[in-house]
């Protein structure tokens, strides 16, 4: 091969090797996504969940947001990952306690909002309320509840019945 064909040769395997990488980036567990794949809204650290939606994976900004996949879709959600509230570890959701309803929600930000004639409503639907933390250990699900209100439960038992 002469001088011109080696450099060919070498910048098409550098291509196809950086295409590599970006892919193994973007599919990698430590991709860096910063948004709800559902709605949009940022991703916080506390509350953040992986689910299996219709076969493919989502991330989503908590898991209040992927049931509502359920409920909005009709399609099964399968959440694969929750993040302890109280360590920001991930955590197996059939190891997880949940309290479902507490005042504490990262997703919503109680803005105003204004009929036409400006006068002011209340928020009907929020796909992320009412908040569910998850938790590892029962004793901080129910230390969390005490101060926050809301249902303690194993997250088993509310994920089930997103199931059907």
């Amino acid at each position: 091969m002469n001088g011109k064909g080696n450099a060919v040769g070498l910048a098409i395997l550098f291509a196809i090797g950086l295409g590599l990488v970006y892919t193994v980036w973007k599919m990698g567990p430590f991709s860096p996504a910063q948004s709800c794949d559902a709605c949009h809204r940022p991703l916080h650290s506390l509350t953040k969940t992986i689910g299996i939606v219709d076969g493919s994976k989502e991330v989503f900004c908590c898991p209040t947001c992927a049931l509502t996949a359920h409920r909005q879709t009709g399609q099964a959600v399968q959440i694969t990952e929750l993040t302890d509230y109280e360590t920001d570890h991930r955590l197996n959701p059939t190891d997880a306690y949940i309290v479902d309803g507490s005042d504490l929600n990262l997703c919503t930000q109680h803005h105003v909002i204004m009929e036409m004639d400006k006068q002011a409503t209340t928020l009907q639907f929020d796909r992320c309320s009412p908040s569910i933390m998850a938790f590892a250990k029962k004793e901080s699900a129910e230390k969390f509840r005490q101060e926050h209100g809301g249902t303690l439960m194993p997250f088993q038992d509310l994920a089930d019945t997103y199931r059907q």
